[in-house]
């Protein structure tokens, strides 16, 4: 599977080509099919299983989720959703307080992107083209 033109496996080691680690968070993607063969975006947290994706032929949810949490003593901010067939890319900030953080996307398969900080974030936004959308970032 390809990772902003790169095999997701490039950012996991050895692992199946079909899944990525997320360096701050340690969470899991994985590539899979959903109902009619579709491709479907895997989030795992090191508890198990958080939700699945299955990429949307139309109102494709533009933000899936946003946790945020702490690894290894530091912390991280993690969102993730489907990017919609009009536009090809995502733009993302995360907030804390007043202070906004910007981060950059991966995008896989060009349907889902992935973003994540080294900040225990409050919020985040994202935009593509026209489209808008902003969740509060859940506890882990």
């Amino acid at each position: 599977m390809l990772l902003n033109g790169k095999s997701i496996s490039d950012g996991a080691g050895d692992s199946d080509p079909h899944e990525l680690s997320l360096p701050l968070s340690g969470w899991l993607l994985r590539i899979a099919r959903g109902t009619g063969r579709r491709p479907a975006l895997e989030v795992y947290s090191g508890a198990g299983f958080e939700d699945v994706s299955v990429a949307a032929v139309m109102g494709p949810a533009l933000l899936r989720g946003a946790r945020r949490g702490r690894r290894l003593g530091r912390p991280w901010s993690l969102a993730w959703g489907q990017i919609p067939l009009s536009t090809d890319a995502v733009e993302v900030v995360f907030r804390r307080r007043q202070r906004s953080v910007p981060a950059r996307p991966a995008v896989l398969l060009d349907r889902f992107w992935v973003a994540e900080v080294g900040l225990a974030c409050r919020s985040v936004t994202v935009w593509a083209g026209q489209v808008q959308a902003t969740a509060r970032v859940m506890a882990a």
